[in-house]
């Protein structure tokens, strides 16, 4: 085995930054279920966000070193999933 199949590879940490700033919309979690109306199946799906921004950030980290693709997509679907989330509950179905 050579080195390069010995050391394993690592996340660079411009990665593992770009990973946390497409984390932070989630931070507004508790201004987003304050907005959320409260009999509404939006409410249901908002208090599921948290939890898949935190496993796709999750999942974006682990899969770079192997899967850049991979990770670059999950952090896209991340990013797509803020702006639908606040539409959805700023722009209520009536």
């Amino acid at each position: 085995m050579n080195d390069e199949q010995k050391r394993p590879r690592r996340v660079p940490v411009w990665m593992l930054i770009v990973i946390i700033v497409c984390m932070l919309p989630a931070i507004a979690f508790p201004s987003l279920l304050y907005l959320t109306a409260t009999d509404s199946a939006a409410r249901t799906l908002a208090w599921f966000y948290p939890f898949y921004v935190l496993a796709s950030g999750i999942s974006a980290y682990i899969c770079y070193p192997e899967r850049r693709e991979i990770s670059w997509i999950l952090l896209v679907l991340m990013i797509l999933s803020h702006l639908a989330m606040w539409l959805l509950v700023l722009y209520p179905q009536s």
